[in-house]
């Protein structure tokens, strides 16, 4: 159960949202620009986008959407935003980037696009001082990097549960091993124990011959990697990240049976690279999660109760209840009980 603070869990029209705060946030993901998503305020002058109603997105919510798969294989989990706190200022790395490619002689006839993606197309010089814009954003992220409020406790749950566990990112490898040793620690998990296998960063190639790393997110190419090194298909993996823009729509593409999007204490944060994303009806869905939660703890919850319901291999029927002392979110993937506190069904 969650804490006496907890907890209020919504039930959308595209994704379930489990949230830990006693305010009702429709939370869906973070949409940046796009119109067709209204944008709503709470008591506390938060801000939450939930896409309009249409047929395209009615269709998703049909009882045949799995929240999360019924008998996961592993997560794979985002890391800036995720496993560790949101401590990368996007907002800076996107000016510090156009900045270069507005005086490249190349760049400067380009039309802006991702920031990690646009050095590739500059000049020598460009990509050089593009590179020094990394290397300055990223370091002072690892310098105050701490680990996402619950993420220890999730990840030695997942691992005592059989689970295997990896990390898809758009940061380097070196910085993804940096955390990966916070976590060591924080775990007391000896130094030759691997926590995370496979770890895919945006300098991750799929084969050492290979002449290019594998694509970032959105791309789903990451996840598809993942799945064969474990021997699963994607139907049964279960994504997390904080992006719906980037995570959501890799985990769509690439099948995922569960995409999980983090938004600590129900906040929209920059996560935004600066590529243009689509407002098709089709392209809203494929960034709507299947699952919306405000802390790693409550998404640990919900896999303990699909962990549980697979263990008693039971079915139910998608339904949800309300009770005086309990709420209730039951589908054929699994089943969540909370106390009533705070709790409203939408």
């Amino acid at each position: 159960f969650l804490s006496p603070a907890a907890a209020v869990l919504l039930l959308l029209p595209t994704a379930l949202c489990f949230t830990s705060s006693p305010t009702s946030r429709n939370s869906v993901g973070n949409t940046v620009g796009l119109d067709n998503y209204s944008v709503h305020e709470d008591a506390s002058s938060t801000s939450s986008l939930i896409p309009e109603l249409n047929d395209a997105s009615r269709s998703i919510s049909s009882n045949e959407q799995q929240l999360l798969p019924s008998s996961p294989f592993g997560v794979i989990f985002d890391m800036d935003g995720t496993l560790i706190k949101h401590s990368i200022n996007f907002a800076e790395m996107r000016q510090r980037i156009y900045e270069v490619v507005d005086a490249d002689p190349i760049g400067k006839d380009l039309e802006k696009d991702c920031a990690l993606a646009m050095p590739q197309r500059l000049t020598e010089e460009g990509q050089r001082k593009c590179h020094e814009v990394f290397v300055d954003i990223e370091q002072r992220a690892v310098d105050n990097m701490q680990l996402q409020d619950g993420g220890a406790e999730l990840v030695q749950f997942l691992i005592e549960s059989g689970l295997k566990t990896a990390v898809l990112t758009r940061n380097m490898e070196k910085n993804v091993a940096h955390m990966m040793e916070l976590y060591k620690n924080e775990m007391s998990i000896n130094d030759v124990v691997t926590i995370f296998e496979p770890i895919v960063a945006r300098n991750t190639k799929a084969n050492p011959d290979d002449d290019e790393p594998l694509k970032s997110k959105p791309n789903p190419d990451g996840i598809l990697h993942i799945c064969k090194l474990w021997g699963c298909e994607p139907s049964e993996v279960i994504f997390v990240g904080d992006s719906a823009n980037d995570d959501m729509s890799a985990a769509n593409r690439a099948g995922c049976g569960g995409a999980v999007l983090l938004q600590p204490g129900g906040c929209q944060l920059d996560t935004d690279s600066g590529y243009a994303v689509g407002d098709t009806e089709a392209e809203i869905i494929e960034r709507t999660p299947s699952l919306c939660v405000e802390s790693l703890s409550d998404l640990k919850l919900c896999i303990e109760s699909v962990l549980d319901e697979q263990e008693k291999n039971g079915v139910v029927q998608s339904e949800v209840s309300g009770e005086e002392d309990s709420y209730v979110y039951s589908s054929d993937s699994f089943s969540v009980t909370i106390p009533s506190i705070g709790v409203k069904g939408v």
